[in-house]
């Protein structure tokens, strides 16, 4: 299964996020890829948190 992979800025975008949001998100665990100083977000992963951190 291939998830397609955001930078950070498509995410706020993508989710209509300011960029302190998606940090403070990061510090509660959303899930992120790291490769050098570049973050990488996975679209279905990222659904997939914020459908679990609604149930909560």
């Amino acid at each position: 299964m291939s998830s397609e992979l955001i930078t950070q800025e498509e995410l706020c975008k993508w989710l209509k996020i300011s960029v302190m949001t998606s940090y403070r998100w990061r510090k509660e665990g959303m899930p992120f890829l790291q490769v050098g100083r570049q973050v990488r977000f996975e679209k279905d992963v990222v659904l997939k948190w914020l459908k679990d951190k609604e149930k909560e």
